[in-house]
């Protein structure tokens, strides 16, 4: 069976996605996020690709870029392929180190530009791996506010030119990635699963002030469930079976399961 074509963004952005085969937890210490950053490094100015932001996470990667299809695929087989050698060689093991191709998710607008980046930066803050984003190493939060020498950055001159244009200081770009959005972003299927389970909760919270009835009474009602599983169903295109496990996940929460 041919792969499908990947979707070409107008804006030449894409926020791309890679992890372990297996959910393995491929970038297990500081020499393993080391490499991969090393990698990404050495290889981004050869492919013309430009990076706005990226994390590093214990089983996948995120990043934030600007290229052409082919110079991405170019460069994502590059660093994915040194790596892989360099882990294998490391770990005394041969084969697959990658699950699949690289995800991609294309970035249009500039308010999803800008709401992919801070999803990138609070995956560590999310995952409970520290409290803040100032806290974890290996992600672009700290490069923005952290000089470093031309050969050690990562980040392209215009994602410096635009992180001051948007934020006057770093309290300001501190403070934004406290805000919250109903945008949905590609990761790993746990990282899917709590979006899902954070925007349903805002869109629960939306019926309440419409209706002004109380998240209960929306659930145990038919009628008012099931608007709230269609509303589920639009936001995400996920099938009623999906939306309907995703209600009853909500609904445990609030200590009220249904069977």
């Amino acid at each position: 069976m041919s792969r499908r074509a990947r979707q070409k963004s107008r804006t030449d952005c894409y926020h791309i996605v890679v992890r372990g085969l297996n959910k393995a937890l491929i970038f297990r210490d500081k020499r393993e996020k080391t490499r991969i950053l090393n990698l990404i490094r050495e290889n981004y100015q050869e492919y013309n690709v430009k990076i706005f932001a990226y994390c590093i996470m214990s089983n996948h990667v995120h990043l934030l870029l600007e290229a052409k299809l082919d110079d991405l695929a170019s460069f994502m087989s590059k660093i994915s392929a040194g790596y892989a050698k360099y882990y294998n060689y490391r770990h005394k093991r041969v084969g697959y180190v990658f699950q699949d191709r690289y995800r991609s998710q294309c970035i249009e607008d500039n308010g999803y530009f800008w709401n992919c980046l801070r999803y990138i930066h609070l995956n560590p803050v999310k995952a409970r791996v520290c409290r803040n984003i100032e806290e974890y190493t290996y992600s672009s939060a700290k490069e923005y506010y952290r000089y470093r020498d031309e050969k050690e950055r990562i980040l392209a001159d215009a994602a410096y030119s635009m992180n001051k244009k948007r934020f006057e200081t770093y309290i300001d770009f501190v403070n934004f990635h406290k805000m919250s959005d109903r945008n949905f972003f590609i990761g790993m299927p746990e990282e899917e699963l709590v979006q899902r389970k954070e925007i349903s909760r805002d869109i629960l919270q939306d019926m309440q002030y419409e209706l002004k009835l109380p998240a209960k009474e929306i659930l145990d009602y038919t009628k008012t469930r099931t608007q709230f599983e269609n509303k589920i169903r639009d936001w995400f295109h996920i099938s009623k079976k999906s939306a309907q496990e995703i209600r009853k996940m909500i609904e445990n929460e609030l200590g009220q399961g249904r069977s």
